[in-house]
């Protein structure tokens, strides 16, 4: 994988890097919680040829920028660097795309700050009262405290690990494509307080009531939306994933085989062709 070139800017929760590939209709990628921008890698390098893709790494958990020490790092104070983010590259006719938290963050950026919004993507997410899911629940305990984070951090050098039920394993089909990325995550929150402090607010500020707002507000436009789902995912419920594409108008979903939740690690180019095509569809409205 090619290595790109981290960018930073500054948003009210402080600086924070993002990576900035191709030319053509913009697409801005959300990543999950105690992960970074290169959770898209394969993705970008799918669809780069043809757009620019912007991938931000927000604060929380695998970031190199601790926010500021005030920082609001609920997911509205992370939309609202998303936001920021937009308006400092002059980015407009958005494609947004997310993926778990990243999904959810997506949801609540398109609600509150939908002005440069032009298409939303969501593949496997938190949504409505599913935030966060009920897998990944023990996140809560052990992020109340300094001490829990730092050992997850620790366990995280264990490589074995990586891949269990209650980490990535329920979560992708691949395995070890993707261990650089890995390593690099538990790097970035075992080596700095202020990223686990930063971590530890992020995932405090779960709470199904910021998914639940986006949906209410999402239903009363008509922003086209694309709902990409890996077909083989135990860890976000498709019932939600159907009740969103009932109740959020210009909604689709499609179903990805061979994919769980992390559809852009199992099936990037079935991805970007469904994302691709949506946009094309899309483009003028």
């Amino acid at each position: 994988m090619a290595h790109r070139d981290q960018i930073r800017t500054l948003t009210h929760l402080g600086e924070i890097e993002y990576t900035d590939t191709g030319t053509g209709p913009t697409l801005v990628f959300l990543h999950l919680v105690l992960a970074a921008g290169d959770h898209w890698d394969e993705l970008i390098t799918a669809l780069s040829d043809r757009y620019r893709c912007i991938a931000p790494t927000l604060p929380m958990g695998a970031h190199r920028l601790p926010a500021h020490a005030d920082a609001d790092l609920t997911p509205t104070g992370l939309a609202a660097a998303v936001a920021e983010l937009l308006e400092n590259l002059d980015a407009n006719d958005v494609t947004l795309i997310g993926n778990d938290t990243g999904g959810a963050i997506a949801q609540i950026v398109a609600a509150d700050h939908g002005e440069r919004v032009a298409r939303l993507v969501l593949n496997n997410c938190d949504m409505y009262d599913e935030f966060p899911p009920k897998l990944f629940a023990t996140l809560r305990p052990i992020a109340r405290t300094p001490a829990g984070l730092y050992l997850l951090s620790q366990i995280m050098r264990i490589k074995a690990t990586w891949y269990l039920p209650i980490a990535f394993g329920r979560l992708t089909h691949t395995r070890h494509d993707h261990d650089d990325k890995i390593r690099r995550w538990g790097a970035a929150l075992r080596n700095s307080r202020h990223v686990r402090r930063d971590a530890s607010k992020a995932i405090l500020g779960m709470n199904p009531s910021h998914t639940n707002n986006a949906a209410r507000t999402l239903a009363t436009n008509q922003r086209p939306t694309l709902i990409a789902w890996g077909n083989d995912d135990r860890v976000f419920t498709y019932a939600n994933a159907e009740r969103f594409a009932i109740e959020i108008p210009n909604t689709y979903l499609e179903l990805i085989a061979d994919a769980c939740a992390f559809v852009c690690w199992d099936q990037p180019e079935r991805l970007a062709h469904l994302i691709d095509h949506h946009i094309q569809t899309h483009l003028q409205q």
